[in-house]
């Protein structure tokens, strides 16, 4: 196989899957697949497929459809369809920009932290090329866990639309003391939104409201802001730490850029 081109950088294959390694225990690999671009020849777009790893017991909590279930015992078989991820990079004012354009998951591998880790190793290849701004649609679960990832709202006016819709969220679900509104200016405030001795089906309060009330949106995140970084590293650790109650032989120290 040939080196993987946009416009006038490469990446060669070896080093390309070098890239995309993980250290999650229930991932074999991110197995890249070019595709065709809808944006030309200075453009590439693929999918990362994830490939489960044979033999790895761990507790299934999600259904199909994303809901809450009792832990059920599981064992990878090694044929599983966890989840795809589409993505398109291209060439815009001199710089590469990527999206995030799709990611269909399975959700019954939901809350065992492997769109986590997918993202640190895209990210890793996103930094590789030199891409420092990448941008997305967030929709259905994505709409929290973008961002979780440290993807800001592009519109700076729906964190204003929706503190009101937090606040009465609240109040429906038993808080009594008064919202801060002013500590509510990016995505990553309302999903990581607390309140102790509140939590919404087993969730805290910042993850039922985003998945119930907030609409989708588009987003961007930088991958030289510091700021946006530190929201993404502390989610995964928190996810990752998770882990070893999870998946069998799993560590909490995953890597997290």
């Amino acid at each position: 196989m040939g080196a993987v081109r946009i416009g006038d950088r490469s990446l060669a294959r070896g080093e390309l899957q070098a890239l995309l390694a993980t250290d999650h225990p229930m991932v074999a690999r991110f197995q890249f697949e070019e595709t065709r671009s809808h944006r030309g020849t200075a453009s590439l777009a693929f999918a990362l497929r994830i490939v489960p790893r044979r033999g790895v017991r761990y507790l299934q909590q999600r259904d199909r459809r994303g809901a809450r279930i009792a832990p059920v015992p599981r064992t990878l078989g090694g044929e599983e369809e966890i989840g795809e991820g589409n993505r398109v990079i291209w060439a815009e004012g001199g710089e590469l920009v990527a999206e995030n354009s799709s990611f269909f998951p399975n959700q019954e591998f939901n809350d065992l932290g492997i769109g986590s880790a997918l993202y640190v190793s895209m990210e890793r290849f996103y930094r590789a090329l030199g891409i420092r701004r990448v941008t997305l649609f967030a929709v259905d679960v994505g709409v929290y866990l973008w961002a979780r990832q440290g993807f800001a709202f592009e519109s700076r006016s729906l964190a204003g639309e929706l503190a009101p819709e937090l606040d009465r969220f609240r109040r429906e679900h038993g808080a009594t003391c008064p919202l801060e509104r002013s500590r509510l200016e990016e995505s990553w405030d309302f999903a990581n939104h607390d309140l102790a001795g509140v939590s919404v089906d087993g969730d805290r309060l910042g993850k039922a409201f985003m998945l119930t009330r907030a609409p989708p949106w588009y987003g961007a995140r930088y991958l030289d802001d510091e700021r946006m970084n530190r929201v993404a590293e502390e989610s995964r650790r928190e996810t990752f730490a998770r882990l070893p109650a999870k998946i069998e032989g799993a560590r909490g120290d995953l890597a997290v850029r």
